[in-house]
């Protein structure tokens, strides 16, 4: 039998907190969210150790027993969250962009309308990792690059690249609740296109051809290390460029031709809007991208021929977009 002391996947578990300064761990007894990720794997802590390996010190081994060093400690987290749900979505978005809800009542609207000439003050959080056994307070956390993905055989999918400014053993008590909110479902997701104008919340001709998509963004958010008596980061920056990509699946209809080949072969911009709904809440991703590769006769499903299309995301000057992303959830404030 199992060890009574040793940590249980079933009780593995990563938790959010907001701070309310970055950096500065809350208050973790109360409030929190539980965010349904696979647990297992997702934390890297980052500590790099120098022993003075290159040195001569006449012995054999140049690595003495009391000379070790740490010189950096930077935790990274992977994280997968094989079922995204509308109440958890805006947990991770806000670690790109800090936005508040809007509403009384749900579905609250959360507006993560990227700003491409402006800071996006993404907001910090504290991530609380246990396996039931052991656990651990990863602090100043903010997401590298998010992914969502989606097809028609299963739920909407999450994951995320995130860095961390510290990680140390903590002992509070977690007083987080099981989510309700519900799952998505991939096969309510709805595509448009809306020709080279960047899509609003209503506007396109929907793609009756999509079989599956993936969106990658990173919005340039970097940590910033300096000689400043600490082995951890500092502080952020949003130094790196807004990228990210659209891949997609599509059966090969003369649609599907005329709006994705043709824009590849040409180099036009083609804007995108993907809408999920369940009747009561909501995600709108709307994206004007550029086709960069596509590929005709790519594979086949249920005995069909399909498309691969690849676009990166890019700047509109008439709208001044890249990407927004407005749910519609049950969430009513960050945890």
């Amino acid at each position: 039998m199992p060890a009574a002391s040793a940590g249980n996947i079933l009780f593995s578990k990563l938790v959010a907190f907001k701070e309310a300064t970055a950096g500065t761990i809350p208050t973790l007894t109360s409030g929190g969210r539980k965010l349904l990720v696979t647990p297992t794997g997702a934390i890297t802590t980052g500590t790099t150790i120098e022993l003075g390996a290159d040195r001569s010190v006449a012995l054999r081994n140049p690595m003495i027993a009391t000379t070790g060093v740490v010189v950096s400690t930077e935790p990274t987290v992977s994280a997968t969250v094989p079922a995204i749900s509308v109440g958890e979505l805006p947990i991770w978005l806000s670690m790109t962009k800090t936005v508040s809800a809007t509403g009384t009542a749900t579905p609250y609207l959360w507006d993560y309308d990227y700003s491409m000439t402006t800071s996006n003050s993404p907001t910090t959080y504290t991530l609380v990792a246990t396996d039931g056994q052991q656990q651990y307070a990863l602090n100043y956390t903010l997401a590298e690059s998010i992914t969502l993905a989606a097809d028609r055989s299963g739920l909407t999918s999450l994951s995320a690249n995130l860095f961390s400014q510290s990680i140390a053993k903590n002992s509070a008590s977690l007083a987080d609740t099981v989510p309700a909110s519900p799952f998505m479902a991939g096969r309510l997701w709805t595509a448009y296109q809306s020709g080279t104008v960047f899509p609003g919340t209503a506007s396109g001709t929907a793609l009756t051809y999509l079989l599956d998509f993936s969106l990658e963004f990173n919005a340039g958010i970097t940590k910033q290390a300096y000689l400043a008596g600490t082995t951890s980061f500092s502080t952020h920056a949003e130094s790196g460029p807004f990228m990210g990509s659209l891949t997609m699946t599509v059966s090969s209809t003369s649609s599907a031709v005329s709006t994705w080949y043709d824009a590849y072969q040409a180099a036009t911009p083609v804007g995108v809007r993907l809408n999920w709904t369940n009747g009561t809440q909501s995600v709108n991703v709307m994206a004007m991208i550029v086709p960069t590769e596509v590929q005709p006769m790519a594979g086949a499903e249920d005995g069909l021929t399909t498309y691969s299309v690849t676009g990166n995301l890019v700047y509109d000057p008439t709208s001044a977009k890249s990407l927004r992303i407005i749910v519609g959830s049950d969430l009513a404030t960050l945890p």
